[in-house]
């Protein structure tokens, strides 16, 4: 190769090196932010403040940056005084690719001052909004059960009360007495199903989300549905829900009922019913704990 070949080309390597040098120079360099698992607190007649927030949508300084799983630490490219807005979000329908902001929680809000390549943490916490209407609540806690069995329900087995501190119960939240046990043997075909004690008919529907909330512990596939009657005679089946079993665990369920009920006239009478089926091959006994129900909608 010549001389002036070689000197061109080491010319260019050398502009190389100096045009990646101007990029890296020109590159911002970020501030930090931690963010931990919400903390989540109810008022009286609320019902218990058990929560499973597992993500958070993330706003600065106005500009949305995305939903990122709890814990969550992120880039952020600002420095100085910040305006941070994080929104609580759920597996709606226990789906984790269905993480929405639950909209009876409120955002949390906070000031941070941003330094680049400094780490801020955040504690975010969350209760229910002040427009949040809880249509029904059922935590156990008078020992009594606001649920009669439905037109479908062909066992004896009962749902009782029973008190938390009953072996097999080992739930991971503090201030519940009591909780629902249905317990059914396994000798037959069955169909355990209850419905909710009074119906409903000044629900807000076109669109509206309006959730069940409950905590449950289960090893059946258990149901949750509604039943509706649209002319006040007819009687409507619709299930919205199939939750797995929780393999001797507690779970806390976010359940929307809008797909089935946003299109409802005004005025349309509505309950909710909850259950499961047992095939008489299935030998196994099956048991369902469940605390803390509520329906809920904000204003």
């Amino acid at each position: 190769m010549k001389p002036w070949c070689n000197s061109i080309l080491s010319l260019a390597f050398i502009c190389l090196i100096l045009l990646n040098a101007c990029d890296k120079e020109q590159e911002p360099v970020p501030a930090y932010i931690h963010i931990k698992h919400f903390r989540f607190s109810s008022n009286t007649g609320q019902g218990l403040n058990t929560s499973d927030i597992t993500s958070v949508k993330v706003f600065v300084n106005g500009s949305e940056l995305g939903n990122y799983e709890l814990p969550a630490t992120l880039p952020v490219i600002a420095e100085g005084k910040c305006a941070i807005m994080l929104l609580p979000n759920i597996k709606e329908n226990a789906l984790s690719s269905n993480q929405k902001y639950f909209k009876p929680y409120t955002p949390y809000y906070d000031t941070v001052v941003l330094e680049k390549g400094l780490i801020d943490t955040i504690q975010p916490s969350s209760t229910y909004r002040s427009n949040t209407t809880f249509k029904w609540l059922e935590d156990f806690e008078d020992q009594t059960i606001s649920t009669i069995p439905s037109g479908s329900n062909n066992v004896k087995d009962s749902f009782i009360c029973i008190s938390t501190t009953t072996p097999g119960v080992n739930q991971p939240f503090i201030g519940s007495k009591y909780c629902g046990f249905i317990r059914c043997k396994s000798d037959s075909f069955l169909v355990f199903e209850r419905c909710n004690l009074n119906s409903f008919n000044d629900l807000p529907y076109l669109g509206t989300d309006v959730y069940v909330e409950l905590d449950i512990k289960c090893n059946v596939a258990f149901q949750v549905g509604v039943y509706t009657y649209p002319n006040g005679i007819d009687i409507d089946q619709n299930p919205v829900m199939v939750i797995n079993p929780t393999n001797g665990v507690w779970k806390k369920i976010y359940v929307n009922l809008k797909p089935q009920i946003g299109d409802l006239n005004a005025g349309t009478a509505l309950r909710l019913f909850f259950g499961f089926y047992k095939d008489s091959g299935d030998t196994e006994e099956k048991f369902v704990y469940l605390d803390n129900l509520k329906l809920v909608y904000v204003n």
